[in-house]
């Protein structure tokens, strides 16, 4: 009889246990703990388990595809998101995510259709509307843009991604009185979130405000959220063109720190260099070279690359070298301008 008794008590902690470790929170847990300890393949197991015993949970399809993201496979990641919408989880924000990852990967007509799709699977999902209305913005269909985030707005009084996306249709729309005054307000409500200074020192450009209110948005914008390469881009745009070299250099240098890739970035940064080399020192040059290299270095085929390179020989009065990097970015890009460059560089040389 007590061994009887035992093994029923037994069984039931047993059952107790297992069922404890099959609890889908408690699974997805414990994936992110191991994904935050760097160990991926722990993670995705418990999210394949959740998968398994809970299919219709949603968040482990999106977490197993945000694993995937980041290791650079899109497919893997896609596949993950449509074993979701096979499992019937929640087709808005799976189809949403997939929009993202197309958008991340430069296909922003597929991100469009699904984050169109995400809409018409739930038309009260807000964050699929804010995702339609920014890619709208991307199109110039500012109407059909603002109607979205109106709409995310009157799902979810006081988003902030809505208010910020609304704003930035009005400043893409050429409204900025109305842009600034959503962002004003929204900049004192969150004080500590970025993307609304970014946008409103971007509204500002287009008024009489003064440069150092706009700067002073943008520094703080790029501090809150350094990744927002939105903002990055309008800062650094804004710095070439109103300030004074060193100024632009400075901020030029931050933002490659954050995004070491951005060839366009150190193309601007060389241009610098080699404009205070014509105004001030010939040394700055040797600065000019380490970042086209740099650029050349993530893409071996970047003409303009070569073309400065080019350029920066001939002020060092290095003209072999400079119609030999010449010659390579009209190889790679056969245009009037690479052409005339060969010819310079060759007349240096003879």
């Amino acid at each position: 009889m007590g061994l009887q008794r035992w093994l029923i008590l037994a069984i039931i902690a047993t059952v107790f246990v297992f069922s404890c470790s099959e609890d889908p929170d408690v699974l997805f847990s414990k994936a992110e703990t191991e994904a935050s300890l760097g160990s991926k393949q722990k993670a995705l197991n418990y999210l394949m388990e959740i998968q398994r015993s809970s299919p219709e949970y949603t968040d482990a399809y999106l977490f197993a595809a945000e694993l995937f993201l980041d290791d650079q496979n899109l497919t893997e990641a896609v596949n993950m998101c449509r074993r979701g919408l096979d499992a019937k989880a929640d087709s808005a924000k799976i189809l949403r995510y997939i929009g993202e990852i197309y958008q991340l990967s430069g296909s922003n007509e597929n991100a469009y259709r699904y984050y169109l799709m995400a809409v018409e699977a739930n038309g009260e999902d807000a964050e699929a509307r804010i995702s339609l209305g920014l890619i709208l913005n991307e199109k110039d269909l500012y109407e059909q843009a603002q109607a979205h985030f109106d709409k995310a707005l009157e799902i979810d009084p006081g988003n902030y991604e809505a208010i910020v996306g609304k704003a930035l249709t009005y400043y893409k729309s050429q409204e900025n009185a109305k842009a600034i005054d959503l962002l004003q307000d929204l900049t004192k409500e969150e004080p500590m979130k970025g993307e609304a200074h970014g946008v409103l020192a971007m509204a500002q450009e287009k008024t009489a405000v003064e440069d150092k209110v706009i700067i002073d948005n943008y520094a703080l914008a790029v501090k809150l959220e350094p990744r927002n390469q939105l903002v990055w881009n309008a800062y650094v745009d804004f710095m070439i063109r109103e300030r004074e070299s060193k100024e632009a250099i400075d901020v030029l240098k931050t933002y490659l720190k954050y995004f070491p890739d951005a060839t366009e970035a150190r193309h601007s940064l060389a241009e610098l260099y080699i404009d205070l080399a014509q105004k001030e020192s010939l040394s700055w040059l040797d600065a000019a070279l380490q970042q086209c290299d740099q650029a050349l270095l993530t893409n071996s085929d970047d003409h303009y690359g070569h073309a400065l390179r080019a350029q920066i020989y001939l002020l060092q009065e290095k003209p072999r070298l400079a119609v030999l990097e010449a010659q390579l970015a009209f190889e790679i890009n056969p245009v009037t301008q690479y052409r005339e460059l060969v010819d310079q560089a060759k007349f240096f040389a003879e």
